[in-house]
């Protein structure tokens, strides 16, 4: 690994561990954005990444069940390999959405159960509802024009 993969590994597993993951899940995903071959097994991640394969392990169920990563075998070989392909952040982006949904259903329930309470006691939560009401709205819009933006510059280049 060049000093400069070294160091965007690195910076990733820090900002993902701002964000609630692991330092090591933003590690090994920043590994695995970078990386060639683009799938990798956990000895090849490990050995990148001078840690455990148990790290590697733990770490690729943290990852793949957010939808970063995508786990794969191959006929004839016993071996997991890992990727982060375009489509697993569309799944990630997707599983968002979820998350969103259920965070805004949720909210209304709490606001059912304070309803009783004045429009100044409940504004805090009412502007949370609101606003995964609009980002569970925008996001699908959003990916979708990605994945379309995507697909027609592709078509381009292969024209």
């Amino acid at each position: 690994m060049t000093p400069g993969e070294s160091a965007f590994v690195e910076e990733m597993g820090q900002v993902l561990a701002a964000y609630g993951m692991t330092p090591m899940a933003g590690r090994m995903w920043g590994w695995l954005l970078i990386c060639e071959p683009a799938e990798q097994t956990a000895a090849e991640i490990s050995a990148a990444l001078g840690v455990s394969r148990g790290a590697i392990s733990g770490t690729a169920r943290i990852l793949s069940g957010a939808g970063f990563i995508k786990r794969a075998t191959r006929r004839g070989d016993r071996r997991e390999f890992f990727s982060a392909p375009p489509e697993a952040l569309e799944s990630m982006l997707g599983s968002a959405t979820q998350i969103y949904r259920r965070l805004r259903e949720m909210s209304e329930r709490g606001l059912r159960a304070i309803a009783y309470r004045s429009a100044g006691e409940r504004a805090r939560l009412q502007e949370f509802h609101d606003v995964l009401g609009f980002i569970e709205r925008e996001v699908p819009i959003v990916i979708e024009r990605f994945v379309s933006d995507r697909a027609e510059a592709r078509r381009r280049s292969d024209a």
